[in-house]
């Protein structure tokens, strides 16, 4: 009787896969791959496969489950016999060190029909012509600074960082894409990750891509517009925002529709002819000073933009802004903030990603709300609610945040110290 018991490594991923490695791709260039995909001229497209899985063998039985996926975009200009890959890994062979553009061997992947999902066509804002989207997307790509630790697994405030699904979605918000119009997991998914596709709701912030929001000009029929700025100060687009399918009037008297989101995107040059952006921002500090593929990065990425008074500002560990909010436009994903500092601008959706609990983030910055919001000196994002709010928020389930790390020292010291006054006294008796 031959009795045959293999038992491989219990899990793996494809960042430790030899035969299937992939590399850093730190020069700038473009990653051209063959379109395997047969995807159509001017197209930018989402697509997901197994990243992570474990195996086991017993016998005649073999189970094999995927755990979590793995994100990345590919894009394809006027000649579509080829596509641009739009992704990112770990620097260092071992999965750790930055989070930089990257390429797997994708196609080999598709050859061998590892996909969880046909590639999913992400539409251009709208607004945006399919061209000007598609380069756009390249553009943010190389404009990355590499500055963000890379985590395969994420424990918020233990082991922060972020991954390839973190960047891919990141990429897309800089180029002015809602959020809420990207489907991760469409309905005719082949299969489904275990855990999805971890990190995809914890983008990169839009100033690892150099992207920074100028201030937001006032329009008609309660409509706002805001650009967005790249690392020079240029330009890269407006965003209009306001009620869903609203017609408005921009600058110059121009009639435009918004979509279901509220929102409508216009390429520089489009922008221009309409009399937009009202104002020019000037490249905040934490834009300036942008580190380009550091070997020691930030572990959270970059900074927060927020507008003070018409000054793009990062919202700084150590700062915090307490004040009533005034305004909201759901369009944009902005609230303004009435502080004795002055008014101030906060992103929601970026808040949301670093306070890592969108839903209270929502619920807290709704007009006529006391609030104080800012982040500590380690990053640990902090949002205080004043007023009628303040027990309902306390009494009201959040999302965990794991204690920092000074207020670990000093519940560790408090509690030796009463543990030590406790035999002293006990002693004395």
């Amino acid at each position: 009787m031959n009795l045959r018991l293999q038992i491989p490594r219990f899990a793996a991923s494809t960042v430790e896969d030899k035969t299937k490695q992939g590399s850093p791709v730190l020069d700038g260039r473009d990653v051209i791959v063959p379109n395997h995909w047969k995807l159509p001229p001017h197209t930018v497209a989402l697509v997901g496969r197994p990243a992570v899985w474990f195996a086991f063998d017993l016998l005649r039985w073999h189970v094999e489950r995927d755990i979590g996926g793995h994100l990345y975009l590919l894009v394809t200009g006027a000649d579509a016999s080829h596509a641009t890959l739009v992704e990112a890994g770990p620097r260092n062979p071992n999965g750790t060190g930055p989070l930089v553009p990257f390429t797997y061997p994708e196609v080999a992947f598709a050859e061998q029909n590892k996909a969880d999902f046909a590639p999913q066509i992400i539409a251009p804002p709208h607004g945006m012509t399919p061209e000007f989207f598609g380069e756009m997307v390249r553009a943010r790509h190389r404009d990355y600074d590499g500055d963000q630790r890379y985590r395969a697994i994420e424990i918020p405030f233990l082991r922060v960082g972020r991954d390839s699904n973190s960047y891919v979605v990141g990429v897309l918000l800089a180029c002015g894409v809602d959020p809420r119009a990207i489907t991760l997991v469409p309905q005719n998914a082949k299969h489904r990750e275990l855990t999805g596709y971890p990190g995809a709701e914890d983008p990169v912030p839009k100033a690892n891509f150099g992207v920074y929001l100028g201030a937001p000009t006032e329009l008609s029929a309660g409509a706002t517009e805001i650009a967005y700025h790249g690392p020079d100060g240029g330009v890269l687009a407006v965003v209009v925002g306001g009620a869903p399918n609203a017609t408005m009037r921009l600058t110059d008297t121009t009639e435009v529709t918004l979509d279901a989101h509220g929102r409508m995107a216009f390429a520089p040059d489009d922008a221009r002819a309409h009399g937009m952006p009202g104002r020019h921002t000037e490249p905040p500090e934490h834009i300036r000073k942008r580190r380009r593929f550091p070997d020691v990065p930030e572990a959270a990425g970059g900074l927060i933009g927020l507008v003070l008074d018409g000054t793009s500002i990062p919202l700084a560990p150590g700062k915090a802004f307490r004040g009533t909010v005034v305004a909201r436009n759901d369009g944009l994903g902005i609230a303004t903030l009435k502080t004795r500092d002055g008014m101030c601008v906060l992103p929601i959706v970026d808040l949301g990603v670093e306070l890592r609990d969108p839903k209270r983030v929502d619920d807290l910055f709704r007009v006529g709300n006391d609030l104080t919001v800012g982040v500590h000196r380690d990053r640990h994002p902090r949002l205080v609610a004043h007023g009628a709010n303040f027990f309902r928020d306390r009494l009201t389930w959040r999302r965990f945040h794991a204690p920092r790390p000074a207020a670990i020292a000093l519940a560790l010291s408090a509690g030796a110290a009463a543990i030590g006054i406790g035999i002293v006294l006990a002693r004395r008796r």
